[in-house]
């Protein structure tokens, strides 16, 4: 009976992690050893707070559901007591920069093995590269404004004549009314 319960919890803990693996967009993987539950805790909060996924995770389980979502590239990172951060969505940079903000500011112990990102995996320095990087959407307003300023120049260009004509015309009228 204490067999079928521990077997059910450990089924339902793959699922979940497949689940997790399946459709998150982005995932790290740390090391946590050395590190305090206080600590822990705190960052589990602090990664809530932007919707980033944070579990502590055994690495056989891990491996199962990893093999399950189709991402068994992942078992070369499971060493040592590990946890998983994850997100969803379009942000991919998110939870590995608030990752490596914590470990900076906190100089925490805890260290990152690496992750995945769709189904690429990620090394420790590609998730730290990845940390770097702007979020999609300072990146769109960034190649929008690069499309659109050659624009304004275009426009600002094609317009100059026509002002200097309109600049000269009225010099012209202003000097006519004077005279009458």
């Amino acid at each position: 009976m204490v067999n079928a319960k521990v077997k059910l919890k450990k089924q339902q803990t793959i699922d979940e992690l497949q689940k997790i693996i399946a459709e998150s967009s982005v995932a790290i993987i740390t090391n946590y050893r050395g590190v305090s539950t206080a600590e822990l805790t705190g960052l589990r909060g602090k990664l809530r707070q932007s919707s980033v996924g944070y579990k502590v995770v055994k690495n056989t389980l891990v491996k199962s559901a990893a093999a399950g979502a189709g991402k068994d590239n992942l078992t070369a990172l499971l060493d040592g007591p590990i946890a998983l951060s994850w997100g969803y969505g379009e942000d991919v940079t998110g939870p590995a920069k608030l990752l490596l903000e914590h470990i900076t500011k906190s100089k925490s112990v805890m260290t990152v093995e690496g992750g995945f990102l769709g189904s690429r995996a990620l090394s420790a320095e590609d998730v730290t590269t990845l940390s770097k990087l702007p979020s999609k959407e300072i990146l769109v307003a960034k190649v929008l404004g690069g499309i659109q300023a050659p624009l304004y120049k275009l426009v600002g260009t094609l317009n100059a004549p026509i002002q200097g004509l309109v600049t000269v015309l009225n010099g012209h009228l202003k000097q006519l009314e004077e005279a009458k």
